[in-house]
């Protein structure tokens, strides 16, 4: 994805917005804007398996899912089916026009909106958090319906043109300009492409089904925090070690945070 090509305004932005919803994935217009809606790109054999595998799955595993700090993200390990979607003749090609003939996985996952998570999701961008090198994508592949009732993504187009902002955490939309945004009604079949710089948020599930969404971001394979191939053979040649990435740093902000939280829980422990 070429930051070359990021240099639009809202009002132009705003203006490309009605081609980022498409039957065929537009390259262009992805690096333009930042995100792209890609309508009934799988088959409906394919679907139909992948949600019967999410039933099945959500009825033996997920009845009772370990809620971590992000409530919409899925840790149980995901059954084989699910676990591999990325591997579809119809994502690889998408990745193939992103990022050519080789391109790896930094991570593959659900984020759902179900009885132990209702609630929404601050404004945010996804890179901040992530290892490696900028040019990351996410592929959202809904297994349900997704929309504004049940708490669908909303992604603020051409804010991707930022890049890293310095920090990460909920981001306050008043502290840039007005940039224009999208709540696509989803549906099983339909794929959602997004910049990993993009700003996005989630609203409140108000009723309907539980939100089913696979979150995969895709990476260049040689980017040294691929995990696994999506397509093509070249991987990285240096990796790093995500087994062990709480430890890269001797010191750092995530390293003096947790030392500051224990000298408060000391200090006011000894008050007491």
């Amino acid at each position: 994805m070429s930051r070359a090509s990021r240099g639009l305004t809202p009002e132009q932005v705003a203006a490309l917005a009605p081609a980022c919803d498409a039957p065929v994935f537009d390259v262009e217009v992805f690096r333009a804007v930042g995100a792209f809606v890609v309508r009934n790109l799988f088959p409906a054999e394919t679907v139909a398996a992948w949600q019967a595998a999410w039933a099945e799955f959500q009825a033996n595993t997920l009845a009772a899912r370990k809620v971590g700090f992000n409530k919409v993200a899925v840790e149980e390990p995901l059954p084989p089916v699910l676990a591999t979607m990325y591997e579809s003749p119809e994502h690889r090609a998408v990745a193939r026009a992103m990022f050519g003939p080789d391109v790896g996985l930094y991570n593959h996952r659900f984020v759902i909106k179900d009885q132990f998570s209702r609630d929404p999701v601050f404004l945010h961008q996804d890179y901040c958090y992530h290892l490696g090198f900028p040019e990351k994508a996410s592929f959202f592949t809904p297994l349900s319906v997704c929309g504004r009732e049940n708490g669908g993504l909303e992604f603020f187009l051409g804010t991707h043109q930022y890049g890293y902002l310095g920090d990460a955490g909920e981001i306050d939309p008043e502290a840039f300009p007005a940039w224009p945004s999208i709540l696509p009604e989803l549906n099983p079949g339909d794929l959602v492409v997004m910049d990993s710089s993009t700003w996005h948020r989630s609203g409140p599930h108000l009723g309907g089904p539980d939100r089913i969404l696979a979150d995969t971001i895709i990476q260049p394979a040689s980017d040294p925090s691929t995990v696994a191939m999506v397509c093509g053979e070249n991987g990285p040649v240096n990796r790093i070690d995500r087994s062990a990435a709480a430890g890269l740093f001797k010191r750092s902000r995530t390293t003096r945070m947790k030392e500051l939280t224990a000298e408060l829980s000391r200090l006011q422990g000894g008050s007491d």
